[in-house]
């Protein structure tokens, strides 16, 4: 499959820039120098099933290292991050690891972090281009290759044809814009015959999917052919609110998700999902600690550092191991 092959090539380079970020423990950038580091962390939630395991891997990471964290939370408020970035400088840590929640917003605070002359390391998440050079690196997935790759998987599985609908994220989401972006630019690239029925904002819960995908499917459901979700938490909304529905499990439309959780493994396993893209929230977490620790040290670091991601269908559901 195409989709493959370029995601065993992000993988590759992924690989690549994580070598030259360094590797972890004391082997690590700036091992030596990291003991007794201060690091504040915005991070997107405390409780939530990919931010949970991200945020223990950076502490994980970080007490390998002697680094000290301070964990602030936004739960997934962009105002609230807003504050808390500010709250971060005034704290003069060695440096701002950010999970952004929205492209713009948090620009002004990155600009009184560059002139507190503190490090600045984005997470998971992109930003728009015009904060672009207030921060020293963003590690994460990219967003907008995961839904390209998404939109390859789904047009193969519907055969360049058929109705789909988008369950997506929170609305003005950099992760959001970049995975449905990069769907809807695939299936144009690719000259597709897939139409887009409707998208609805999700907020990346699965019960807010559960009650959007009643809707969907009460008035989609008989012409419904395939459902991308931005993450396999919101996909299980929908697969919850179709069997709701007294629908039969054979007759689910293809489901193409995110993230590679053990329950999308299982339903590919069993026939009722189509596909889900993996990417560790363990490698998240912790290529943020290492680079935002090998920054302040004063090493140099890509200003992009993506992490590895693996398109799993029925194919090779066997041999991949889930993110979570």
């Amino acid at each position: 499959m195409k989709s493959s092959l370029h995601a065993g090539a992000v993988a590759a380079a992924g690989a690549l820039l994580l070598t030259s970020c360094g590797g972890s423990g004391e082997d690590s950038p700036g091992a030596e120098s990291a003991e007794g580091m201060d690091i504040c962390y915005v991070a997107a939630a405390e409780s939530h099933a990919y931010a949970s395991p991200a945020n223990e891997a950076f502490q994980n990471a970080a007490d390998e290292l002697g680094v000290n964290v301070t964990l602030l939370s936004q739960e997934f408020d962009a105002q609230t991050g807003t504050d808390q970035l500010r709250t971060c400088i005034g704290r003069n840590p060695d440096g701002i690891v950010l999970w952004p929640l929205d492209p713009q917003a948090y620009i002004p605070g990155l600009v009184e972090a560059q002139d507190a002359e503190v490090p600045v390391v984005l997470i998971n998440s992109p930003m728009d281009e015009e904060a672009e050079g207030l921060y020293t690196s963003f590690t994460g997935p990219d967003t907008y290759e995961q839904g390209q790759l998404a939109a390859e998987v789904m047009d193969e599985a519907l055969g360049g044809e058929g109705s789909v609908v988008i369950v997506a994220g929170q609305a003005g989401n950099g992760t959001t814009i970049g995975r449905t972006g990069g769907f809807h630019d695939k299936l144009e690239e690719l000259g597709s015959g897939i139409e887009v029925l409707q998208t609805v904002n999700a907020d990346f819960d699965q019960q807010r999917a559960l009650e959007l995908s009643r809707d969907l499917i009460s008035q989609h459901g008989d012409d419904l052919d395939g459902v991308y979700a931005n993450d396999d938490t919101m996909a299980r909304g929908f697969i919850d609110a179709w069997t709701e529905s007294g629908r039969a499990l054979e007759d689910m439309p293809a489901i193409v998700g995110i993230n590679g959780q053990r329950d999308a493994f299982a339903s590919i396993e069993d026939g009722h999902y189509t596909a889900t893209i993996v990417q560790s929230p363990e490698e998240d977490g912790r290529l943020a600690l290492e680079t935002i620790v090998a920054a302040a040290t004063g090493e140099e670091v890509e200003s992009r550092i993506p992490i590895p991601l693996t398109v799993v269908t029925e194919e090779n559901v066997a041999e991949e191991e889930p993110a979570f």
